[in-house]
């Protein structure tokens, strides 16, 4: 533990160990089944050594994250000391609805494999197209092999659509006829062709910014209402650009959708009191709250608190 502590973090980034160790997780892999050789350049060829050490740290303090949830549930499922527990919920679920399909990883495919081995009635929506989650493990093969990991099944192409018009349609099917290894597929409406649609290639979101506050002014000048015209975007930090054009020029707008209530500070802050009270040895929440309110607990104590806990392999609680 002292040589992966003593770790260079400039030559090893957390960020990129956290990132492996991830991937193992969504391959649905525990330390035992991971490959020596897999990963062998990062934490000085610690890599598995390290994540060995954070699952036992995990254990210790009776927690897991994100890739847990999954990881133990298979381990008890492909378990045959635990046939029962799979027995149980073979029981329990006759009937499977799978939603965004193509962004499935191999965990979530094992553990879904697993739990329709039962009933066999699997109902699975997706679309092979949107598959964009690729870098976080998600495996559009799933969808791809369907009729032939659950054979008998029939497959609906949802086409039709009732949203947009056909010009949109149009530049859609343009696009996605380039992807490689789909299913297929021809999108359609019966709403008519609509207004054509502008492509415009910016440079980056400065000029995108100042492009679309032209385009506003040039609605207003027509006599449009702002409440006509709306700007979506994929993440929220992209409304910065906006904002800051449109306070150069005088042009009044509102962002709609703001920070979630669970991701409040003071919210946060609650359900750490809550979650130390159900569960002590959740040591994130407790660092949370230690010093909420301030208790004169500075980052050096708790620091120390932490090295006497991984000394003993027990909770800082």
């Amino acid at each position: 533990l002292m040589e992966l502590e003593n770790l260079d973090t400039k030559k090893n980034p957390p960020k990129q160990i956290i990132a492996t160790i991830d991937r193992w997780k969504d391959k649905g892999l525990i330390p035992d089944d991971v490959r020596a050789d897999d990963g062998a350049g990062l934490a000085d060829g610690k890599i598995l050594l390290l994540y060995r050490h954070y699952q036992e740290r995990l254990k210790t303090v009776n927690a897991c994250d994100f890739g847990d949830l999954l990881l133990h549930m298979i381990a008890i499922f492909k378990n045959p000391a635990h046939a029962d527990v799979l027995a149980d919920y073979h029981r329990r679920f006759k009937y499977i609805l799978v939603d965004e399909y193509q962004d499935t990883n191999v965990a979530q495919y094992m553990w879904l494999r697993l739990l329709a081995k039962g009933s066999g009635n699997v109902c699975c929506v997706g679309d092979d197209d949107q598959s964009i989650y690729g870098w976080r493990g998600a495996e559009v093969g799933n969808i791809l092999r369907f009729e032939r990991d659950f054979p008998g099944a029939k497959i609906v192409r949802l086409e039709q659509n009732y949203r947009s018009h056909g010009h949109i349609l149009g530049a859609a099917n343009g696009v996605i006829a380039q992807n490689e290894g789909r299913l297929g597929k021809n999108l359609f409406t019966e709403a008519g062709e609509g207004e054509k649609i502008t492509v415009r290639g910016l440079w980056d979101g400065g000029a995108e910014a100042r492009w679309v506050a032209e385009e506003i002014e040039q609605l207003q000048r027509r006599k449009w209402s702002l409440n006509q015209i709306a700007i979506l975007v994929r993440a929220g930090f992209q409304t910065r650009e906006f904002e800051e054009r449109f306070i150069q020029l005088g042009i009044p707008y509102r962002v709609i959708g703001g920070q979630r209530f669970y991701e409040r500070q003071e919210i946060r802050d609650a359900l750490a009191y809550l979650r130390v009270l159900v569960q002590p040895a959740d040591d994130l929440a407790l660092e949370r709250i230690i010093n909420v309110p301030k208790r004169g607990l500075g980052d050096s104590t708790i620091q120390m608190l932490y090295a006497h806990a991984r000394t003993r392999s027990i909770s800082l609680h």
